[in-house]
């Protein structure tokens, strides 16, 4: 009888913790912008230097490459260019790289079209909690500049 009651709750406690996942989910995805800004290189740095990571808060650099192809797969949703950034960023990039996409923007950068991309990257045994710009030419997909930030 006993047994019985407990097989009943299941179900219930089962909904329960699964909203409280999707409810406390602190991986809000890429964010993407598809018609951007303009930006001379400096402004490019200092939008990725103070961009949030909290959607990479807590997320071990060991994890991200898991989050990397979420992230990819997520890209190539968003319509032909985006998806061959994609491709490119895969094609380039070893797919377990330790550094996951925040946000991707379709902007100019002294002028040139380009895809802005900004990452989160960590230390071999830390988590995800430095930031990484990519500035790659929309039409030729090269890089046109990076940088790092601490």
């Amino acid at each position: 009888m006993r047994m019985r009651r407990g097989l009943a709750a299941l179900p219930s406690m089962l909904l329960a913790a699964l909203a409280l996942l999707v409810g406390c989910s602190s991986n809000p995805g890429l964010e993407y912008i598809p018609s951007g800004g303009t930006y001379t290189m400096q402004q490019a740095q200092q939008v990725a230097a103070a961009i949030s990571l909290d959607g990479v808060e807590g997320i071990k650099t060991s994890s991200a490459s898991v989050l990397r192809t979420e992230r990819l797969r997520q890209l190539r949703s968003e319509g032909p260019a985006a998806s061959d950034l994609a491709d490119a960023l895969t094609k380039d990039f070893p797919s377990d790289t330790s550094a996951v996409p925040l946000r991707v923007e379709a902007a100019r950068v002294d002028g040139v079209k380009v895809w802005i991309i900004i990452e989160a990257w960590g230390d071999d045994l830390g988590t995800l909690e430095h930031r990484r710009l990519w500035v790659m030419d929309r039409t030729s997909l090269g890089i046109v500049g990076s940088s790092s930030f601490r």
